[in-house]
């Protein structure tokens, strides 16, 4: 298996297949979709892409150099909360416009950047290359979260770049996992035993979503291996 950089690697096909996936699925949801519950617990569907059009407004503004001007009170989790929260009486429409636009204006800034740019970011200057993976893991987190279809012969080359960037950041948050991923499966080592995971799997263990798993031993397992990030 080749060495993954993502320094040098290219996300944008990544990160753009997850956008075409997430804008064609939500386009299609009825009212009965948007009210649907997602795997993020107590928030809806419609939730989720309230907090994806939150996350554009940090992405806005990091590009904007306005970064000081969010309110991030109470930490991360309770800015989440609000931006659902603000968004709740909005239609389900009105979100997903307010998040395709941003989104739109982000991806369309982000081009003519380029990769090789450098972007003001909540932990300082960063390189653009590596925040636009970051990007493309949360949207593909979220979508498994709404359960987004995606097709059977695009899920093997999705797994593993997810995989990939999952432990390269893993090292990246001083949270370094001993795994390797093989032909088809990861070799992860935990506690002192080694576990051969499905690309599924190991994907919901790194991400801490057990819930996603339709597998009840697979759940189990991601369960009782307890990775918390």
């Amino acid at each position: 298996m080749m060495r993954f950089d993502p320094r040098t690697e290219n996300p944008f096909p990544a990160y753009d297949a997850e956008i075409r996936r997430l804008r064609l699925y939500l386009r299609s949801l009825d009212a009965g979709g948007w009210r649907a519950p997602s795997h993020c617990r107590g928030w809806s569907v419609k939730d989720v892409v309230a907090h994806l059009a939150t996350d554009e407004v940090y992405n806005q503004a990091c590009l904007d150099h306005t970064l000081d001007q969010l309110d991030y009170s109470g930490g991360l989790n309770a800015s989440n909360e609000r931006g659902v929260r603000s968004r709740r009486q909005l239609s389900s429409r009105a979100v997903l416009d307010e998040w395709e636009t941003r989104q739109h204006d982000v991806r369309r800034r982000w081009g003519r950047l380029g990769l090789r740019a450098s972007i003001g970011t909540s932990v300082g200057p960063y390189p653009m290359v590596l925040q636009a993976w970051h990007l493309a893991r949360e949207y593909a987190i979220h979508a498994d979260d709404i359960e987004v279809p995606v097709a059977a012969r695009a899920r093997p080359a999705r797994g593993r770049w997810r995989i990939q960037f999952g432990i390269w950041a893993a090292r990246e948050e001083g949270e370094p996992e001993d795994a390797r991923l093989e032909d088809g499966t990861v070799r992860l080592r935990v506690r002192g035993q080694v576990h051969h995971l499905d690309l599924e799997t190991y994907v919901a263990y790194l991400t801490n979503r057990p819930q996603q798993l339709t597998d009840p031993q697979a759940r189990a397992l991601v369960k009782r291996l307890g990775r918390s990030g």
